[in-house]
């Protein structure tokens, strides 16, 4: 079993890879709009940027839904959860995964408008490739529970990891202690009575703290 300390390094280095990923995003989208607004005018980068906009957008709300799916699936697991939620919420991520590749198509065809083959194939590696950046961000998501990257220094706010990051990085902290906890039960250093109370303490904060 993994140490506390080696566990919160493997956590803190799994936050900065994974803000090492969206600084390789970020500078995915600039670079093909510091393209568009060099070579084809501030119009066509205009338009770039709003579709990039837009797509962060569907992708901001898809994290939060994604990780509610994650805690119907850990948090939630001993909890009935109805298989209607569990369709619906499945339907909602294809959805907006759906919408945020319908604008990738929009970008492609923006550029094979603008240069034919000599635009749209680096477009559309260049797109790729930021793909596959936000699916190792989606699989270190759920190693981490969730929890907000980080950039090197304290960083808060949006770009940290999607809707409620904060709070994600909180409550995932106090599942971890939870463990800690119900690991001391199971070895007889603390009653179960005890780890029980602290549990369902964790449960209802959980609950208030929800929107």
């Amino acid at each position: 079993m993994d140490s506390q300390a080696e566990t919160t390094a493997q956590v803190r280095l799994q936050r900065l890879w994974k803000g090492t990923l969206f600084v390789g995003i970020g500078g995915g989208y600039v670079l093909l709009v510091a393209m568009l607004f060099i070579y084809q005018g501030w119009r066509a980068a205009l338009l770039a940027l709003f579709l990039i906009g837009v797509a962060q957008f569907f992708r901001y709300i898809a994290n939060d839904v994604d990780r509610i799916g994650w805690r119907m699936s850990n948090e939630w697991s001993d909890e009935p959860i109805a298989d209607s939620t569990k369709r619906y919420q499945r339907r909602m991520l294809i959805a907006l995964a759906g919408l945020a590749q319908a604008i990738n198509l929009a970008l492609i065809y923006q550029a094979y408008h603008l240069g034919d083959l000599r635009w749209m194939l680096p477009t559309l590696v260049g797109l790729a490739l930021i793909e596959l950046l936000y699916s190792r961000i989606r699989s270190v998501n759920r190693r981490i529970e969730f929890e907000e990257a980080s950039y090197g220094f304290k960083d808060r706010g949006p770009l940290s990891g999607g809707p409620d990051a904060v709070g994600a990085s909180n409550r995932a902290a106090l599942d971890r202690k939870l463990d800690r906890l119900r690991a001391l039960a199971d070895e007889g250093q603390i009653s179960q009575k005890a780890y029980e109370k602290a549990r369902d303490k964790h449960r209802i904060r959980s609950v208030m703290e929800e929107p």
